[in-house]
């Protein structure tokens, strides 16, 4: 598993385990809200599903069919999806896309092929691949994953405190039934999911064209190699996988490459951007956050090991994690309510950045 997946499933069980209050629908039920972003262009966006904390599908509606970007984690969440494109039009969904091959991204694939036969499904050669690779260990990781996050949950309960030792309140009580009922929930649905893998794969970059649309398919690292960046011209929309996220970057190949990939996003044409997770923006303010982040990062931990530090612990403890940290958050309210998840992020940044300067070895005493 790689290292940002397993920080996500961290997070989760942390919160969990302390029924700390986190800025989450509680509800079990996997909600899924429409935005329309531009003419034939809608941005789906799905609350909690015990997988991640939000999760974006794009749909566009074109002049004889419809292309998909993203089908979530759960083929329940994407069979909304599909029960509202049927809303928006008569046209069938022809395209799927993948941005890369973590589960939040594809999980849904069934649903679209069982509404419509023929769909072709795209990613890059190396999307495909890795799911291949990861696709028949995720139930045995998932079941375990659960068992850990229950035995946490009964722990906490028996004892009756939150994470700072004070009484459980009923409304921590609450959430944390409510945050386990779901994790349940997701796992049943995961363990039954049939992994549709894409058929149609391109290398590097790809062009086509949909009536007056305009499709470019752009490989880049992000918080996978080989992730899709989806970019439409015209309209001057760019969809981003999990290069760009919100509220918390996600990060796992070598850092230095994916701040490469978000400076190009930068120099981009893009009216509006729309990250995998959060809001889809109309300015590149939080981009650029994102990117001076990473950049920082990476210059600090290269000027650590070549003043000759060993360790990643003696090299996280020269870069100013506080400095950085208080640079990103700002005042942003969103950022501000994720501070110890991003403290934690920037940690293990840290780490990534100090594997990249030694070609990937960690050095000892």
């Amino acid at each position: 598993m790689n290292t940002w997946l397993c920080l996500k499933w961290l997070g989760w069980f942390v919160v969990c385990a302390v029924a700390a209050a986190a800025p989450a629908n509680l509800s079990a039920e996997v909600k899924v809200v429409k935005t329309q972003i531009a003419d034939g262009v809608f941005l789906f966006s799905c609350g909690p599903d015990g997988y991640v904390p939000s999760g974006n599908s794009i749909v566009i509606v074109n002049e004889n069919d419809v292309l998909v970007y993203d089908t979530f984690t759960r083929p329940s969440a994407a069979r909304q999806v599909v029960e509202e494109i049927r809303k928006i039009t008569s046209k069938p969904v022809r395209y799927v896309v993948n941005s890369h091959w973590h589960p939040d991204h594809w999980s849904g694939n069934e649903a679209y092929v069982e509404a419509f036969p023929g769909v072709q499904i795209i990613a890059s050669e190396g999307t495909r691949e890795h799911m291949a690779n990861a696709m028949n260990a995720w139930p045995r990781m998932f079941r375990a994953q659960l068992k850990q996050e229950e035995a946490d949950f009964q722990k906490v309960i028996s004892t009756g405190k939150a994470a700072d030792g004070t009484p459980m309140t009923s409304e921590q009580r609450s959430k944390a039934e409510a945050r386990v009922k779901r994790q349940r929930e997701f796992t049943a649905e995961e363990l039954a999911v049939h992994r549709t893998l894409p058929t149609l794969t391109y290398f590097l970059r790809l062009t086509f064209f949909e009536g007056v649309r305009e499709f470019q398919f752009i490989s880049m690292t992000g918080d996978a190699t080989e992730t899709t960046v989806f970019y439409l011209p015209k309209e001057k929309i760019l969809l981003t996988g999990d290069l760009f996220a919100y509220p918390e970057p996600y990060f796992t190949p070598p850092l230095g490459q994916h701040a490469s990939s978000l400076r190009k996003l930068l120099q981009m044409d893009a009216d509006v951007i729309i990250p995998a997770h959060g809001p889809a923006t109309r300015d590149k303010a939080y981009l650029k956050k994102e990117l001076e982040l990473l950049e920082e990062i990476v210059a600090q931990t290269r000027k650590a090991v070549r003043d000759g530090l060993v360790t990643v612990e003696e090299v996280q403890k020269a870069v100013k994690v506080d400095d950085l940290l208080v640079r990103f958050v700002g005042d942003d309210k969103g950022l501000k309510e994720f501070e110890d998840f991003l403290r934690l992020d920037i940690s293990l940044m840290v780490e990534n950045a100090y594997r990249e300067a030694r070609d990937g070895e960690k050095f000892t005493y």
